[in-house]
Formats: structure tokens, C-alpha cells, sequence
């Protein structure tokens, strides 16, 4: 069949990321420097680097035995802690690659390399008039990330898109397709957060060659994408339209990495049951609630059991958002993203994450789980 889609090319510029220019080679120092490598911009060390770019280099280590040391896998370092040095190798994913493997009248399944970026990935899509990856623009991370953690933003899921993915099974030595029912997705969740014996080499995603614009998220509330749209664009919106006003509203509220110290949000929103959360909407009357599935907003009405409570609503009435000791401090228009300064380390940070904990714990009866990967 021939494609509608322009021909796979190099990727552009990893303009979101922390080692565009990052030389893929292996390292045998004895200590590796990857303070690069971590958007906390943490000063932070490894025994070595190996930068993997095919599968065929990923196999050729597995059968060297650099998977019998200690290991890390990492993309960008978007969405890590570290809290100490490394005494290992960090396995560095930049396995690139861009394809189509297969469409009909309504869709199109595109292969990522799991190495690629995800913002320029999103905007490769926007760009060929492709749904379903608009509200998740300039999210720092790589493809291969994404599912793991189950990315998820202004109403739209990963998960919703997610067609399949191809890894290598550390402990078989072969390579395995995980599809969507194998995944076992939750909220910043699925079944790699519990099993690190695998690498995701690359990530297939279903897009739409229709329209279909969600707009739905926060309708309601300040944080809605129709403001932002409304002053922009007209009716009917466009997928270009949406992507821009995400990019537009995520550079209003979240720090850019390359500038300052970032892992995004610290923590997840905490699930609670109901009765819980009528507690707390006594001590914070315009409390968020979201059902306990997806990130939509629902009143506790319509919900039972358990719900969903946003993390950063409950640290912004305790006054952390924008609050700073020593080199950390939280960002000045979001509470839940702790950002870094100069001479920042590993246990600063942490002690000043644990704070936050103890505070909201003591006030709300919450105790907040990280979002972050805690190394």
C-alpha cells in the first residue's frame, strides 16, 4: 500500500533534551561522570556509560556480560532521582528509528526506535495531521519511556494509543512483543515498573487520520485548554491548534529543563477512599476530585469508593508551591515540581521531598507516593 506519510529521516534535533550533542560510544573510566544525564542536574556518577543505538549492539553487551554488574536503564533522565552515585553501568537508550508499519482509511500504526524523543515524535505526528498525540506534547522523555511510566496529560492516555512494543528479555536472551493486554496499565503504571529484567527497543502507537480533538480535561476548571485555544484560534479547532496550546500552557507552568534542575512532577496524585476526601474538601473547598481510573475531573457524587486527589492542590494550600531551602525548592507556579539550583545534591533533595511527605501526611492523613524513579 502506499503511504500518505513522507519518508522515515533522521530525527530533528532533540531540542528537549539534556545530551543533544551526546557522543554514543562506550565509556571504560572508572568513574562517569551522567550529571548531564538527569534533568535534576544532580552531580551524580557511574562506573560507565553504554550508549545502545541498535538491537544488535544490545545483544552483543547482554552476551559480553555487562548485564551480570549492576545496571540502570535510562532515556533522558526525565523522570529519575538520583540520590547517590551509581556503582554500575548506565545502559543509555538512543535506539532511533521512525516507520509506518501498516494503515487503512482510519488509522496509522507508526514504530518509534525507543531512543527517540517523545515531543519530536508528537510533533512529527502533528505536523502529518495524525490524532491521538497532541495534549501529550513537550513532555521531556523518550518513546521508550513513555509506556513504562503510562504517560498521561490534559485528557489524553498513552495507553489509548498504545498498539504494541518490542523488548529483550535480559534473563531469555530473546526478544519479546508485549501488546496492550500484556501491559497492565494504571495510573503511572504498567508491568515494566515491576519487572526491570526487560529494554524496550521500540514502541508501536495507533493514530487516528481522523480528528479527534479532547478537549474535555479541567472543562470546568482554570487549568482547561479551551481558555488558551479560545484566545488563539477559532472553531473548529485543529490538532495544530491543541498541540500549540499545550505547548504554550506547559511553558507557562513547568520549568524547562535545560534551564533549571527538574525531574516534573515528585509525586503521583494520591488515591484515597471517598470519605476521605470529603475530609479533606472541608479543609480545601475547591478540591479537584478524580475518579480513581483515568485523570478526568468528577464530583465525589458519581464515584464510589475510592478517588483520586491532585497532589499539587494539597501541597499549594500547605504553601509549598514556589517555597525554596538551600539549593531546592518547588516551582514558583507548580507545587508538586521540586526543581534544583546550584550546588544542589542527591540527599538535599530528598530530605526536602520527605518534608513535603511528612506535611501533607500530618495535615491530610495523605501519605504521597513518588512519581519519580528513585535510584
Amino acid at each position: 500500500m502506499h503511504s500518505h506519510l513522507p519518508p522515515v529521516s533522521p530525527p530533528a534535533p532533540n531540542t528537549l533534551s539534556p545530551y543533544a550533542n551526546f557522543t554514543l560510544e562506550r565509556y571504560n573510566l572508572l568513574v562517569t561522570d551522567i550529571s548531564t544525564l538527569n534533568t535534576l542536574h544532580l552531580p551524580v556518577r557511574a562506573d560507565n556509560i553504554i550508549g545502545i543505538t541498535s538491537e544488535d549492539q544490545l545483544k552483543k553487551e547482554l552476551k559480553n556480560g555487562t548485564f551480570d554488574q549492576p545496571y540502570f536503564i535510562l532515556g533522558s533522565g526525565a523522570n529519575v532521582f538520583f540520590t547517590k552515585d551509581f556503582p554500575g553501568n548506565i545502559i543509555l537508550i538512543k535506539i532511533p528509528g521512525r516507520k509506518t508499519v501498516k494503515e487503512d482509511n482510519q488509522s496509522v500504526w507508526l514504530e518509534f526506535g525507543a531512543g527517540e524523543n517523545w515531543h519530536e515524535a508528537v510533533s512529527w505526528a502533528v505536523q502529518n495531521n495524525l490524532s491521538g498525540m497532541e495534549n501529550l506534547a513537550a513532555i521531556p522523555g523518550t518513546i521508550g519511556a513513555a509506556p513504562v511510566s503510562n504517560l498521561a496529560a490534559y485528557g489524553q492516555n498513552q495507553e489509548d494509543i498504545f498498539e504494541s512494543l518490542k523488548t529483550l528479555n535480559l534473563k531469555s536472551g530473546n526478544f519479546e512483543i508485549f501488546h496492550h493486554r500484556d501491559m497492565q496499565f494504571g495510573y503511572r503504571e504498567s508491568f515494566f515498573k515491576k519487572n526491570p529484567n526487560y529494554i524496550i527497543t521500540s514502541v508501536t502507537y495507533k493514530l487516528s487520520k481522523k480528528t479527534h480533538l479532547n478537549l474535555s480535561y479541567h472543562a470546568t476548571h482554570h487549568a482547561s485548554l479551551l481558555p488558551t485555544l479560545q484566545s488563539m484560534a477559532k472553531e473548529p479547532y485543529t490538532i495544530q491548534n491543541v498541540y500549540d496550546a499545550v505547548v504554550i500552557l506547559r511553558q507557562l507552568k513547568l520549568p524547562d529543563p535545560k534551564n533549571i534542575g527538574t525531574a516534573g512532577c515528585f509525586f503521583k496524585n494520591p488515591l484515597v477512599k471517598k470519605d476521605l476526601a470529603e475530609k479533606v474538601k472541608t479543609q480545601i473547598p475547591d478540591l479537584q476530585i478524580y475518579p480513581a481510573d483515568k485523570l478526568q475531573y468528577t464530583d465525589l457524587k458519581d464515584t464510589d469508593g475510592y478517588v483520586k486527589l491532585p497532589a499539587g492542590m494539597l501541597l499549594d494550600n500547605l504553601g509549598w508551591r514556589g517555597k525554596r531551602i538551600g539549593h531546592v525548592g518547588t516551582f514558583p507556579t507548580h507545587a508538586l515540581t521540586i526543581v534544583t539550583y546550584p550546588g544542589a545534591t542527591g540527599p538535599e533533595v530528598y530530605e526536602f521531598s520527605e518534608k513535603m511527605r511528612a506535611d501533607v501526611l500530618n495535615n491530610f492523613e495523605i501519605n504521597l507516593e513518588y512519581e519519580v524513579i528513585i535510584v
